[in-house]
């Protein structure tokens, strides 16, 4: 199915420039906020999901997200959700051919983990996390890095996509930021204590005290998202009701070394395939380096920046 799309409103359409596609738990929250002081992002939300989740709705209806958009700044948003559905980027190399892609990696185990959490606080997963990392599809696609990086480069022109890894964010915020303001061509961002402080890494540490609540409040901002009434979500965040029905229940341990060197093990070929598609070392991604790192839930995230390998 393609968007809805007429002529004359195509003419007045800003539509984005670039646009960051996760995977999820790889910086994407810190990585809005630094855009947000540079480019132009949607109006009254972090991700619009058009690509995903309401592309039926029309191009008409994703445009008006950025309806106040300027011609001095690039247009773009940051939508995680984007990086392993194939459809997606079929319907962003058709409709956004000159768009240029951000993708954040970050290492396979503690970014399923942390997803994981994330699902578990919004009622999404109920299981273990043992049990959820050999059966649920959503956590597992998103660990594809080689098949999906290397369908979006087959789509998409290899110097239309940078390749971010969350390890350098960690170790060089200022550098990371510098990169990607560099590769869509704004100003390099002076990362000042209060910007910092603003910039969220947003891990979850509780997981959801009531499956239903967390549930049905997800499914409730979605809708009211469908509906362009971001009003109504911000005044319901501003009351805590987000915040009263996600998380709350009990912290999440630590990850036991024994899994993660096992899973470690399992997506090893993923991390040697983006190896090969980037010509970054990941030497510090694989079993090796287990005894040389903290717990995969323990480390602070982080994100990088290096340039897709021609």
């Amino acid at each position: 199915m393609r968007a809805r799309m007429t002529k004359p409103s195509r003419r007045r359409q800003r539509l984005p420039d670039f646009i960051a596609i996760g995977p999820p738990r790889t910086g994407t929250t810190w990585l809005h906020g630094v855009l947000y002081h540079r480019a132009c992002l949607p109006e009254g939300v972090k991700e619009t999901r058009f690509f995903d989740m309401f592309y039926g709705r029309g191009l008409e209806w994703y445009a008006r997200y950025f309806r106040g958009c300027d011609h001095k700044r690039p247009v773009g948003e940051v939508s995680p959700s984007y990086f392993h559905r194939p459809e997606v980027r079929e319907r962003i190399a058709h409709h956004l051919p000159g768009c240029q892609i951000i993708c954040t990696l970050r290492e396979p185990v503690a970014r399923v983990y942390s997803h994981y959490r994330l699902l578990h606080a919004q009622g999404l997963i109920r299981g273990s996390f043992e049990q959820e990392v050999t059966t649920n599809a959503d956590l597992l696609e998103a660990n594809r890095y080689g098949l999906h990086l290397r369908g979006w480069y087959e789509l998409l022109r290899r110097d239309r996509m940078a390749v971010f890894f969350y390890d350098d964010l960690e170790a060089d915020p200022r550098a990371f930021a510098d990169a990607v303001c560099r590769f869509i061509g704004v100003p390099p961002l002076v990362l000042t204590p209060e910007i910092s402080h603003f910039l969220d890494r947003n891990e979850v540490k509780y997981g959801s005290r009531s499956r239903v609540l967390a549930y049905n409040a997800r499914r409730l901002r979605y809708w009211l998202q469908g509906h362009h009434a971001h009003w109504v979500a911000e005044l319901l965040r501003r009351a805590g009701l987000w915040r009263f029905c996600a998380g709350r229940g009990p912290e999440f341990a630590a990850l036991p070394p024994h899994l993660e060197a096992r899973l470690r093990e399992r997506f090893l070929p993923e991390v040697e395939a983006v190896e090969k598609l980037t010509g970054r070392d990941l030497s510090a991604w694989k079993p090796d380096a287990l005894g040389q790192a903290g717990p995969a839930d323990a480390r602070s995230p982080a994100a990088a920046a290096v340039p897709a390998a021609r």
